[in-house]
């Protein structure tokens, strides 16, 4: 079956590399290639005869142009304020609403998280939801910036191959952060378990890479690891207590309730370089081996691409949860996952337990993985504005580590490691892709607009054969 498939790749690479060239001139139209950060939706009050919407203004570095609000994944609107009436709307019936960011380079932001609204009977009296930020008093969101970090994976020449995020937990220069962030089955990214490390003093400005980190400790299995500050960018040695760092506080993440205020900082790589806070609420819980202990706090806080390792915290900002997955359905319906710190605790022991000489894991021999190894990728490639399929659309996964930038600029058979074309109903089927591998896609058609964008499929280890990506939307020139 896998040579089989392989025989299909290699015959249809051809149309790969014809698109990617249209995606290099398309790419080289503008310069901007950093969409907005996605707006947070919310509703501000709803009665029989209209549903009134707020969203929280996008960062983009150099503007955003407009805000499209789509409702029940139709257009709905498009507005450069950040406020809409909706009042064509029917007592008694149920709408779902969400919103996108647009920058004056054409870039769109990923969708707020949706909000679903029932509009009341006109018997009833209008409603207006409680407002979360109103019980986000006791959080200091400032404080909590300078506790959460972004990380930049280096390979073995100090290149920067991935970037993500951690949480400062101690003084003495350690940092939480997700295993595959620093390193794979195959072995750290770095042979030495060095990363590169970026602390916010400014939430407003793009920060930069200021100091380098080694690999204390890290379970795999648990997608968790520690690194420890350790040297400046030129290699001097650097004292914590010269640092001022400012560590979060932890609690205990079993006495999480359903229901509760989620808050998450991080870096997601649609945020570009400046720090991203966004907030929801448990959703849930996930005990994956039986054994009675909760393997992920689900969330509808959004969890976008660079949040991995980032801080989650409680309605008092105590960190309950490392970001790490997130997980989208048949209908574009999406679940974060967090890791609940109490997994972390014996990582964090290890590394405090290990000084400054890390027993750092050895490299497994390469192998290509079996059929229980591989996952099949769907989704339905559609047009943004009409909703209607896209017809031979591509989708090409490339291969771990390497960058678009890469690819388009000297496209090569050895990168692409699975891709698929959409059929007349814009559905897209990938075969054969990897799990525990983090991957930058090319998704385009002609006429539109591309998708490039780098680690932006994360593929767990415990995730089953397949995973449906729903609806993928393209804006056409």
């Amino acid at each position: 079956m896998l040579k089989q498939r392989k025989v299909i790749q290699a015959s249809l690479l051809a149309v790969i590399m014809a698109m990617a060239m249209l995606l290099t001139s398309c790419s080289g139209r503008k310069e901007d290639e950093n969409p907005p950060t996605a707006p947070v939706l919310t509703v501000s009050k709803v009665s029989h005869n209209q549903v009134e919407l707020a969203w929280s203004e996008s960062y983009d570095d150099e503007g955003v142009d407009f805000y499209r609000l789509y409702r029940d994944n139709e257009a709905l609107a498009k507005t450069g304020g950040t406020e809409y009436v909706d009042k064509d709307v029917t007592p008694g019936i149920e709408y779902e609403y969400y919103v996108v960011a647009y920058d004056e380079a054409g870039n769109r932001s990923s969708k707020s998280v949706k909000q679903r609204v029932k509009v009341p009977d006109e018997t009833k009296e209008p409603v207006t939801p409680e407002d979360p930020g109103q019980k986000q008093g006791s959080i200091n969101i400032q404080k909590l910036s300078q506790s959460t970090v972004k990380l930049y994976t280096l390979d073995d020449d100090l290149n920067v191959v991935a970037m993500g995020s951690g949480t400062i937990i101690n003084q003495d220069g350690y940092i939480l952060t997700n295993y595959h962030c620093v390193g794979s089955n195959r072995g750290l990214y770095n042979s030495e378990g060095y990363v590169a490390i970026a602390i916010t003093d400014n939430i407003k400005k793009n920060i930069q890479p200021q100091y380098i980190a080694q690999y204390r400790s890290g379970v795999e299995e648990l997608d968790l690891a520690v690194v420890k500050i350790v040297a400046d960018l030129n290699w001097n040695k650097v004292s914590a207590a010269d640092l001022k760092l400012v560590p979060i506080k932890m609690t205990d993440s079993d006495t999480v309730e359903l229901g509760d205020e989620i808050n998450i900082l991080g870096y997601p790589g649609a945020g570009g370089e400046t720090i991203t806070f966004t907030a929801g609420r448990v959703s849930g819980f996930l005990d994956e081996d039986g054994d009675s202990e909760i393997d992920w706090i689900k969330t509808d806080a959004m969890v976008n691409h660079g949040n991995s390792g980032g801080t989650a915290v409680n309605s008092r900002g105590e960190m309950i949860g490392v970001p790490t997955a997130k997980y989208v359905g048949q209908d574009n319906d999406m679940m974060f996952f967090l890791k609940p710190v109490n997994q972390a605790i014996a990582v964090i022991e290890s590394a405090l337990a290990t000084g400054d000489k890390p027993d750092l894991p050895k490299p497994s021999q390469p192998s290509y993985p079996s059929e229980d190894e591989l996952v099949t990728i769907f989704a339905n490639i559609v047009d943004a504005l009409t909703g209607k399929p896209i017809e031979n659309a591509i989708f090409a996964v490339l291969k771990e580590g390497v960058t678009i930038e890469e690819f388009l600029s000297n496209p090569q058979d050895s990168m692409v490691i699975a891709y698929g074309e959409s059929d007349s109903e814009g559905l897209i089927v990938v075969f054969d892709v990897p799990k525990g591998g983090t991957y930058s896609v090319v998704i385009g058609a002609e006429g539109y607009e591309p998708i490039l964008e780098d680690d932006a499929l994360e593929i767990p280890y415990d995730l089953d054969w397949y995973l449906d990506l729903g609806d993928i939307y393209l804006e056409s020139y």
